[in-house]
């Protein structure tokens, strides 16, 4: 089953706590992370607010980067072998890596982490054949100096 959710920026908790003064952007944004498909008149009414608000809100939240986009998430019928690859990074090497990886179709997305790693890539591809193949990329871009890979058996609960 396809249902649209947020991108919601990585600092997350920073976001919600430039709007602590403001519920009604966070009343909104956990109406839309609900269901980010909900007409605005729809979520005007739950709010308590003319549509206009609801647009007017949204807009800026977007431009603000509060909201980074709007996306597809897919379900159960979703057959992808899917891991997560810690990734060790040379120094001064970074970006340039990351400019790589941006470039490898089965990374999903791309995480900086502290810790003994300095990235965790999402990766996901039709076939563990696939899958190996595109690890092999990874582990071939320069300033790579080691990764651990975990293939996800299944997701428990995603609270998206």
């Amino acid at each position: 089953m396809l249902h649209k959710m947020l991108d919601i920026a990585s600092h997350f908790d920073q976001c919600f706590g430039d709007m602590s003064e403001d519920s009604l952007d966070a009343r909104l944004i956990q109406l839309l992370v609900q269901n980010a498909r909900a007409p605005t008149a729809q979520l005007a009414r739950k709010l308590g607010v003319a549509r206009s608000t609801v647009q007017a809100r949204l807009e800026r939240l977007e431009q603000s980067g509060v909201i980074t986009g709007y996306s597809a998430r897919v379900g159960a019928s979703d057959n992808r072998v899917r891991a997560h690859v810690l990734i060790g990074i040379a120094p001064q090497a970074q970006a340039a890596v990351e400019a790589r990886l941006k470039k490898i179709d089965a990374v999903a997305s791309l995480l900086s982490v502290s810790g003994p790693y300095d990235l965790i890539a999402e990766m996901a591809a039709a076939t563990t054949r696939d899958l190996d193949a595109a690890l092999d990329q990874v582990r071939a871009i320069e300033g790579v100096r080691e990764t651990m890979s975990s293939i996800i058996l299944s997701r428990k609960f995603d609270r998206g």
